[in-house]
């Protein structure tokens, strides 16, 4: 309480004890630089293989707001979804936003199939044994969250996305004021 450098120093010994491979270096390195974050309500750290052969480090995004949408190729309000997904990505391209996809398909074929004939150009990860979908208590699809540039969990929503806009403008906006205070992050993605 209200020892940020005691704090500070804590982290910077974790640091020692985990491989800079595990996703939970990267969040402790960021605790280091602001223990505050430590009290915030932290997305999930995780690092998988996206489709396009990229790793994907949640905590690595560096000043970036993130937008996870959970959804599968069968799911009809997915689907329903799509256009609007497809809006956010067009609309942000370029600002501080990283959307990934995290889909509940079984059949990988099929999964890449509709990735590529809807266009879906963002980044997509499947996760068929629900584990990242666990890691986010998630039980039922669409559903997104969304996390700001300090990696802080903002909003989660289930069913129709139409508010995820609003909600990432505001937070595009914010990492853009705080991104012009200060010098930019890394911008890795392993």
């Amino acid at each position: 309480m209200q020892q940020m450098d005691a704090d500070s120093e804590q982290f910077k010994q974790c640091l020692s004890c985990v491989s800079p491979s595990d996703p939970s270096y990267t969040r402790a390195q960021r605790f280091a630089e602001n223990p505050q974050l430590s009290t915030a309500k932290m997305a999930p750290a995780f690092v998988v293989t996206a489709l396009d052969g990229s790793k994907f480090n949640l905590d690595a995004m560096g000043g970036r707001v993130v937008l996870i949408d959970f959804w599968a190729t069968w799911c009809g309000p997915c689907n329903e979804e799509l256009p609007h997904m497809k809006k956010i990505a067009r609309e942000f391209a370029g600002q501080p936003l990283v959307i990934i996809s995290i889909s509940w398909d079984n059949d990988e074929t099929k999964w890449k199939n509709f990735i590529d004939k809807n266009e879906m150009t963002w980044v997509q990860y499947r996760d068929a044994d629900h584990e990242l979908s666990k890691r986010f208590d998630v039980n039922a699809i669409p559903h997104y969250f969304t996390i700001d540039s300090d990696g802080v969990l903002t909003s989660e929503m289930m069913g129709s996305g139409s508010d995820v806009e609003g909600k990432l403008k505001k937070l595009v906006a914010r990492a853009k004021a705080s991104a012009a205070k200060q010098p930019p992050l890394s911008s890795e993605t392993e």
